[in-house]
C-alpha cells in the first residue's frame, strides 16, 4: 500500500486548468520531489493534498483512505504534514517552545493548556531531543523573531517532525537561503525517520537531485515526466521546459 496516491486529481480557477489530471504515488520512505516553471501548479497540488483546496475531481489516498474530503486538522492527525513557503511559527515563542507546542497539539493539550500550566516534562524532553537531531540545540532558548531566517526555516522542519509525520509535504524548504545554508537543509532532511515519505517541492536543482529519488515534473498544471534523477536529466520534454542547459 503506498503512503499517498493522488488519483487524477483536477483543479480549475475559472476558465484555468491549475491542476489537470494529475496521479503519483509515494511509497513508505519515499524520497519524492515535484518540480517545475514558475506557475507549474506545484503549490495548488500541495494545497490539494491538504486540504487548503478542494479538487474539482480526483482523489488523495493515504495509506488507502480517501480524504479528498477530510478537513485540514483530519490529514494532520492522521499524519499528513507539510510545511510553508513562508515561515508560520509563534515568533515571541523560543524554538524550543514552538518545537514543544507542536508535541503538545500531537498529544491534543495544544496552545491553552501550555499558557496555563507549561509544558509536561516528556514534551520538554521530546522536544530537546527533535531540537538536537535537527541541529537546533544551541538556539532552542532563542525566540524566534531573534533567529536568522535559515534557523527558522530549520524550526519550521522540527515542527513539521514533532507532529510525527508518515507523509511530509515540504513546500520550497530552501526558499530564500543562501546557498551555503542549503547543506544545512540537506543534513535536517537526511535525519528524517527512513519510514516517513516526503515530498518536497523545490527550485534548487542540485539540492533536489541530491535528495529525491524519484521525481515528477510538472508543466501548466500536467506530469510531463516522472522517474529517476537520470532519467528526469536526460528527457528532452523535461529539458525543454525546465531543465535547459542545466546538469
Amino acid at each position: 500500500m503506498n503512503a499517498l496516491e493522488l488519483v487524477n486529481l483536477t483543479m480549475q480557477f475559472g476558465g484555468l486548468m491549475v491542476t489537470n489530471d494529475v496521479s503519483l504515488s509515494l511509497e513508505k520512505g519515499a524520497r519524492h520531489a515535484l518540480i517545475g516553471p514558475n506557475g507549474a501548479g506545484k503549490t495548488t497540488l500541495i494545497n490539494l493534498i491538504t486540504g487548503r483546496l478542494t479538487p474539482r475531481k480526483g482523489n488523495v489516498l493515504l495509506e488507502g483512505v480517501d480524504i479528498v474530503s477530510f478537513p485540514q486538522h483530519r490529514r494532520i492527525r492522521m499524519g499528513l504534514v507539510r510545511n510553508f513557503q513562508v515561515t508560520n511559527l509563534f515568533s515571541s515563542f523560543t524554538a524550543l517552545e514552538n518545537i514543544a507546542l507542536a508535541v503538545s497539539e500531537r498529544n491534543g493539550s495544544g496552545l491553552s493548556l501550555a499558557r496555563c500550566y507549561g509544558f509536561a516534562d516528556p514534551v520538554i524532553a521530546e522536544a530537546e531531543d527533535i531540537a538536537r537531531r535537527m541541529g537546533l540545540a544551541n538556539v532552542a532558548p532563542v525566540p524566534v523573531r531573534h533567529l536568522a531566517y535559515g534557523q527558522q526555516r530549520l524550526v519550521e522542519l522540527a515542527v513539521a517532525m514533532a507532529l510525527r509525520p508518515r507523509v511530509l509535504l515540504l513546500d520550497e524548504p530552501a526558499a530564500g537561503l543562501p546557498a551555503a545554508d542549503h547543506e544545512v537543509i540537506l543534513g535536517a532532511l537526511d535525519e528524517l525517520p527512513e519510514d516517513v515519505a516526503v515530498l518536497l517541492v523545490e527550485h534548487d536543482m542540485p539540492l533536489v537531485f541530491r535528495f529525491a529519488r524519484q521525481i515528477t515534473v510538472l508543466a501548466e498544471g500536467t506530469v510531463i515526466a516522472q522517474g529517476t534523477p537520470d532519467q528526469i536529466r536526460q528527457d528532452a520534454s523535461v529539458r525543454a521546459a525546465y531543465l535547459g542547459n542545466r546538469s
